[in-house]
Protein backbone atom coordinates (compact mmCIF):
# COMPACT_ATOMS: atom_id res chain seq x y z
CA UNK A 1 0.00 0.00 0.00
CA UNK A 2 1.42 3.18 -1.25
CA UNK A 3 1.91 6.19 1.65
CA UNK A 4 -0.42 8.16 3.06
CA UNK A 5 0.12 12.42 1.87
CA UNK A 6 -1.16 14.86 4.59
CA UNK A 7 -0.86 17.80 1.98
CA UNK A 8 -3.32 19.50 0.71
CA UNK A 9 -5.06 20.39 3.90
CA UNK A 10 -8.07 22.03 5.26
CA UNK A 11 -7.93 24.57 7.87
CA UNK A 12 -11.50 25.37 9.32
CA UNK A 13 -12.51 27.84 12.15
CA UNK A 14 -15.19 28.67 14.26
CA UNK A 15 -14.85 31.32 17.74
CA UNK A 16 -12.02 30.51 19.98
CA UNK A 17 -11.52 26.76 18.30
CA UNK A 18 -9.29 26.37 14.65
CA UNK A 19 -8.72 23.06 13.12
CA UNK A 20 -6.56 21.17 10.42
CA UNK A 21 -8.00 18.10 8.78
CA UNK A 22 -6.11 15.95 5.66
CA UNK A 23 -8.36 14.18 3.63
CA UNK A 24 -5.66 11.92 1.74
CA UNK A 25 -4.34 10.91 5.25
CA UNK A 26 -7.59 8.91 6.36
CA UNK A 27 -9.37 12.08 6.92
CA UNK A 28 -7.49 12.67 9.95
CA UNK A 29 -8.08 15.74 12.05
CA UNK A 30 -4.31 17.12 12.65
CA UNK A 31 -4.95 19.10 14.94
CA UNK A 32 -7.58 21.21 17.15
CA UNK A 33 -6.50 24.47 18.69
CA UNK A 34 -8.41 26.93 21.32
CA UNK A 35 -7.60 30.16 21.16
CA UNK A 36 -7.97 33.10 23.58
CA UNK A 37 -6.34 36.37 24.36
CA UNK A 38 -4.17 34.95 27.21
CA UNK A 39 -2.90 31.57 25.69
CA UNK A 40 -3.44 29.07 23.06
CA UNK A 41 -4.11 24.93 24.22
CA UNK A 42 -3.70 21.50 22.30
CA UNK A 43 -7.27 19.90 22.14
CA UNK A 44 -5.75 16.60 20.97
CA UNK A 45 -1.38 15.73 20.43
CA UNK A 46 -0.99 18.35 17.49
CA UNK A 47 0.58 16.53 14.20
CA UNK A 48 4.26 17.52 13.96
CA UNK A 49 5.61 18.21 10.14
CA UNK A 50 3.67 16.98 6.90
CA UNK A 51 5.76 14.31 5.50
CA UNK A 52 3.63 11.60 3.89
CA UNK A 53 3.59 7.99 6.09
CA UNK A 54 3.03 4.30 6.02
CA UNK A 55 -0.07 3.32 6.07
CA UNK A 56 0.17 1.01 8.50
CA UNK A 57 2.72 2.95 10.94
CA UNK A 58 0.91 6.06 11.67
CA UNK A 59 2.35 9.12 14.12
CA UNK A 60 0.59 8.86 17.55
CA UNK A 61 -1.14 12.38 17.20
CA UNK A 62 -4.35 14.01 15.49
CA UNK A 63 -7.23 12.10 15.69
CA UNK A 64 -8.95 9.49 13.17
CA UNK A 65 -12.33 7.74 12.68
CA UNK A 66 -12.29 3.61 12.58
CA UNK A 67 -14.60 1.93 10.48
CA UNK A 68 -16.15 -0.34 8.98
CA UNK A 69 -14.87 -1.88 12.22
CA UNK A 70 -13.44 -0.87 15.13
CA UNK A 71 -9.97 -1.75 18.08
CA UNK A 72 -8.07 -5.13 17.15
CA UNK A 73 -9.22 -7.85 14.95
CA UNK A 74 -6.19 -10.70 15.22
CA UNK A 75 -5.89 -12.41 13.54
CA UNK A 76 -7.95 -11.04 10.50
CA UNK A 77 -10.79 -13.54 10.57
CA UNK A 78 -14.38 -14.25 11.47
CA UNK A 79 -17.91 -16.45 10.49
CA UNK A 80 -20.38 -13.69 9.25
CA UNK A 81 -23.87 -15.84 7.84
CA UNK A 82 -21.90 -19.36 8.34
CA UNK A 83 -19.21 -17.81 5.81
CA UNK A 84 -15.57 -17.24 7.03
CA UNK A 85 -14.67 -13.70 6.24
CA UNK A 86 -10.60 -13.41 5.96
CA UNK A 87 -9.20 -9.85 5.72
CA UNK A 88 -5.95 -9.21 4.01
CA UNK A 89 -4.68 -5.82 4.29
CA UNK A 90 -1.27 -5.81 3.99
CA UNK A 91 -0.37 -5.70 7.79
CA UNK A 92 3.16 -6.60 8.40
CA UNK A 93 1.54 -8.14 11.57
CA UNK A 94 -1.38 -9.96 10.02
CA UNK A 95 -4.55 -8.09 12.40
CA UNK A 96 -7.40 -5.61 11.63
CA UNK A 97 -6.83 -2.95 12.91
CA UNK A 98 -9.15 0.15 13.43
CA UNK A 99 -10.73 -1.47 9.93
CA UNK A 100 -9.15 0.50 6.79
CA UNK A 101 -10.91 4.27 6.85
CA UNK A 102 -7.92 5.67 8.67
CA UNK A 103 -5.45 4.04 6.08
CA UNK A 104 -7.35 5.69 2.66
CA UNK A 105 -7.52 8.63 1.07
CA UNK A 106 -11.00 10.76 1.66
CA UNK A 107 -12.33 12.92 -0.72
CA UNK A 108 -13.41 16.34 0.16
CA UNK A 109 -16.76 17.21 -0.83
CA UNK A 110 -17.25 20.56 0.32
CA UNK A 111 -16.13 23.07 2.99
CA UNK A 112 -17.12 26.55 4.85
CA UNK A 113 -15.26 28.62 7.03
CA UNK A 114 -16.42 26.29 10.11
CA UNK A 115 -16.94 23.05 8.36
CA UNK A 116 -15.71 20.38 6.04
CA UNK A 117 -17.55 17.43 5.02
CA UNK A 118 -15.42 14.51 3.44
CA UNK A 119 -16.59 10.97 1.53
CA UNK A 120 -15.12 7.81 1.04
CA UNK A 121 -16.19 5.14 -1.63
CA UNK A 122 -15.79 1.71 -1.24
CA UNK A 123 -17.76 0.52 -4.42
CA UNK A 124 -16.71 -3.14 -4.45
CA UNK A 125 -15.46 -6.12 -2.86
CA UNK A 126 -11.71 -6.49 -2.16
CA UNK A 127 -9.46 -7.60 0.14
CA UNK A 128 -9.91 -5.79 2.77
CA UNK A 129 -13.96 -6.17 2.89
CA UNK A 130 -16.65 -8.08 1.24
CA UNK A 131 -18.94 -5.64 1.19
CA UNK A 132 -19.68 -2.60 -0.43
CA UNK A 133 -20.26 0.89 0.93
CA UNK A 134 -20.80 4.55 1.17
CA UNK A 135 -18.81 6.96 4.07
CA UNK A 136 -19.46 10.39 4.95
CA UNK A 137 -17.13 12.31 7.61
CA UNK A 138 -17.99 15.62 8.93
CA UNK A 139 -16.12 18.42 10.78
CA UNK A 140 -17.86 21.38 12.42
CA UNK A 141 -16.93 24.14 14.46
CA UNK A 142 -18.11 26.31 17.10
CA UNK A 143 -17.76 28.49 19.89
CA UNK A 144 -18.54 25.28 22.01
CA UNK A 145 -15.95 23.03 20.01
CA UNK A 146 -15.70 20.38 17.64
CA UNK A 147 -18.61 17.76 16.23
CA UNK A 148 -17.41 14.84 14.27
CA UNK A 149 -20.32 12.84 12.44
CA UNK A 150 -19.50 9.94 10.26
CA UNK A 151 -21.94 8.29 8.30
CA UNK A 152 -21.54 4.63 6.85
CA UNK A 153 -24.56 3.54 4.23
CA UNK A 154 -24.28 -0.15 3.24
CA UNK A 155 -24.85 -0.31 -0.55
CA UNK A 156 -24.08 -3.97 -0.92
CA UNK A 157 -27.36 -6.19 -1.69
CA UNK A 158 -26.70 -8.57 1.41
CA UNK A 159 -25.91 -7.39 5.76
CA UNK A 160 -22.86 -6.43 6.62
CA UNK A 161 -21.49 -6.28 10.08
CA UNK A 162 -20.68 -2.55 11.19
CA UNK A 163 -19.34 -1.01 13.82
CA UNK A 164 -17.89 2.29 13.94
CA UNK A 165 -15.49 4.57 17.05
CA UNK A 166 -13.75 7.95 17.06
CA UNK A 167 -9.47 7.41 17.82
CA UNK A 168 -8.17 10.83 19.32
CA UNK A 169 -4.85 10.83 21.20
CA UNK A 170 -5.22 13.45 24.05
CA UNK A 171 -2.59 15.17 25.64
CA UNK A 172 -1.29 13.65 28.80
CA UNK A 173 -2.46 15.82 31.64
CA UNK A 174 0.55 15.23 34.72
CA UNK A 175 -1.38 17.61 37.04
CA UNK A 176 -3.06 16.33 40.01
CA UNK A 177 -6.60 16.81 40.01
CA UNK A 178 -8.29 18.99 42.89
CA UNK A 179 -11.03 16.13 42.93
CA UNK A 180 -10.65 12.85 41.18
CA UNK A 181 -14.23 12.47 41.77
CA UNK A 182 -14.52 14.80 38.79
CA UNK A 183 -12.94 12.17 36.12
CA UNK A 184 -14.64 9.03 36.26
CA UNK A 185 -16.05 6.68 33.57
CA UNK A 186 -20.06 5.99 34.27
CA UNK A 187 -20.54 2.30 32.82
CA UNK A 188 -22.32 -0.56 33.32
CA UNK A 189 -18.98 -2.65 33.30
CA UNK A 190 -15.30 -2.85 32.94
CA UNK A 191 -13.47 -4.96 30.85
CA UNK A 192 -9.27 -5.22 31.40
CA UNK A 193 -8.24 -6.40 28.23
CA UNK A 194 -4.36 -6.38 28.10
CA UNK A 195 -2.10 -3.27 27.34
CA UNK A 196 -1.72 -4.67 23.49
CA UNK A 197 -6.08 -4.46 23.46
CA UNK A 198 -6.07 -8.24 22.51
CA UNK A 199 -8.19 -9.67 24.81
CA UNK A 200 -12.34 -9.89 24.59
CA UNK A 201 -14.55 -7.72 26.14
CA UNK A 202 -17.78 -10.48 26.19
CA UNK A 203 -21.01 -8.24 26.63
CA UNK A 204 -22.85 -8.80 29.63
CA UNK A 205 -26.65 -10.87 28.58
CA UNK A 206 -28.67 -8.40 31.01
CA UNK A 207 -28.14 -4.78 31.85
CA UNK A 208 -26.26 -3.62 34.41
CA UNK A 209 -26.46 -1.19 36.81
CA UNK A 210 -24.58 1.81 35.96
CA UNK A 211 -21.46 2.38 38.58
CA UNK A 212 -18.59 4.73 38.65
CA UNK A 213 -15.11 3.69 37.76
CA UNK A 214 -11.64 5.82 37.81
CA UNK A 215 -10.59 6.92 34.46
CA UNK A 216 -7.64 4.77 33.75
CA UNK A 217 -4.72 7.32 33.09
CA UNK A 218 -1.92 6.46 35.44
CA UNK A 219 -1.03 3.49 34.31
CA UNK A 220 -0.11 1.64 31.26
CA UNK A 221 -3.15 -0.27 29.87
CA UNK A 222 -6.35 -0.88 27.90
CA UNK A 223 -9.99 -1.08 29.28
CA UNK A 224 -13.07 -1.00 27.50
CA UNK A 225 -16.45 0.19 29.58
CA UNK A 226 -19.10 -1.11 28.52
CA UNK A 227 -22.34 0.40 28.32
CA UNK A 228 -21.09 4.21 29.37
CA UNK A 229 -23.12 6.91 29.79
CA UNK A 230 -21.77 8.90 26.75
CA UNK A 231 -19.38 11.66 28.24
CA UNK A 232 -16.34 11.87 30.01
CA UNK A 233 -14.36 14.35 31.73
CA UNK A 234 -10.38 14.45 30.84
CA UNK A 235 -7.92 16.62 33.16
CA UNK A 236 -5.78 18.60 31.21
CA UNK A 237 -2.85 21.51 32.63
CA UNK A 238 -5.03 24.21 34.60
CA UNK A 239 -7.52 25.75 33.88
CA UNK A 240 -9.03 23.42 31.67
CA UNK A 241 -10.64 20.26 31.67
CA UNK A 242 -11.71 18.33 28.58
CA UNK A 243 -15.32 17.08 27.80
CA UNK A 244 -15.98 14.20 25.30
CA UNK A 245 -19.33 13.33 24.58
CA UNK A 246 -20.59 10.79 21.73
CA UNK A 247 -23.83 9.43 20.32
CA UNK A 248 -24.39 5.75 18.95
CA UNK A 249 -21.43 4.53 20.64
CA UNK A 250 -22.47 2.42 23.24
CA UNK A 251 -18.98 1.92 24.87
CA UNK A 252 -16.13 4.09 25.05
CA UNK A 253 -12.20 2.26 25.12
CA UNK A 254 -9.21 3.80 27.46
CA UNK A 255 -5.71 2.82 26.18
CA UNK A 256 -2.53 4.34 27.94
CA UNK A 257 0.32 3.57 26.33
CA UNK A 258 3.83 3.00 28.35
CA UNK A 259 5.65 6.15 29.27
CA UNK A 260 2.08 8.10 29.20
CA UNK A 261 2.94 10.31 26.60
CA UNK A 262 -0.73 10.56 25.99
CA UNK A 263 -4.30 9.07 26.42
CA UNK A 264 -6.21 7.15 23.91
CA UNK A 265 -10.06 7.92 24.65
CA UNK A 266 -12.31 6.01 22.23
CA UNK A 267 -16.17 6.31 21.75
CA UNK A 268 -16.82 2.61 19.68
CA UNK A 269 -20.01 1.23 18.72
CA UNK A 270 -19.18 -2.35 19.45
CA UNK A 271 -16.96 -4.14 22.09
CA UNK A 272 -13.54 -5.27 21.36
CA UNK A 273 -13.62 -8.75 19.64
CA UNK A 274 -17.71 -8.35 19.09
CA UNK A 275 -16.61 -10.06 15.78
CA UNK A 276 -14.95 -12.89 17.25
CA UNK A 277 -18.13 -13.01 20.05
CA UNK A 278 -21.27 -15.41 19.65
CA UNK A 279 -24.08 -15.15 17.17
CA UNK A 280 -25.98 -12.95 19.15
CA UNK A 281 -23.23 -10.83 19.70
CA UNK A 282 -22.53 -10.39 15.87
CA UNK A 283 -25.80 -10.43 14.72
CA UNK A 284 -26.01 -6.98 16.38
CA UNK A 285 -23.47 -5.68 14.10
CA UNK A 286 -25.45 -6.16 11.12
CA UNK A 287 -26.43 -3.81 8.98
CA UNK A 288 -28.82 -4.35 6.06
CA UNK A 289 -28.86 -3.19 2.36
CA UNK A 290 -29.47 0.69 2.15
CA UNK A 291 -29.44 1.44 6.02
CA UNK A 292 -27.35 3.34 7.56
CA UNK A 293 -24.75 3.54 10.71
CA UNK A 294 -24.07 7.25 12.50
CA UNK A 295 -21.63 7.76 15.02
CA UNK A 296 -21.22 11.41 16.85
CA UNK A 297 -18.78 13.30 18.29
CA UNK A 298 -17.67 16.07 20.23
CA UNK A 299 -14.99 17.44 21.84
CA UNK A 300 -14.87 20.71 23.58
CA UNK A 301 -12.48 22.79 26.50
CA UNK A 302 -14.37 23.73 29.95
CA UNK A 303 -12.59 25.99 32.08
CA UNK A 304 -11.93 25.40 35.77
CA UNK A 305 -10.88 28.74 36.75
CA UNK A 306 -13.33 28.81 39.49
CA UNK A 307 -14.16 26.42 42.14
CA UNK A 308 -15.82 23.73 40.60
CA UNK A 309 -19.47 24.68 41.59
CA UNK A 310 -19.61 28.03 39.85
CA UNK A 311 -16.92 27.62 37.11
CA UNK A 312 -17.62 29.20 34.61
CA UNK A 313 -18.16 26.40 31.82
CA UNK A 314 -18.12 26.72 27.95
CA UNK A 315 -21.61 25.90 26.17
CA UNK A 316 -21.79 22.48 24.99
CA UNK A 317 -22.44 21.25 22.06
CA UNK A 318 -25.72 20.15 20.96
Amino acid sequence: MPALEVHPTVRIQAGPYAAEISPSAGGRLLCLTYTDANQSVDCIVPWQGREAFEAHDWPKAGAFVMLPFTNRLAPAQFNWQDQTVTLHNGSPTGQGLHGFGHRRPWQLRQTTSHSAELALMHPASDAEWPWPFAATLTYQLSEAGLRMELSVCNTSTGVMPLSLGWHPFLPHSTACPEDQGDYLVHAQRQHAIGLDGLGLAVASVEPLPMQCFALPTEQAGTTAFEHYSGTVHLPLTAPWRLEMTSQNAAHLLVHTPPGLKHLCVEPISALPGALKQDLRTRNQLGLGPACTGTLVCTLGLQALSLPMATAETLPRSP
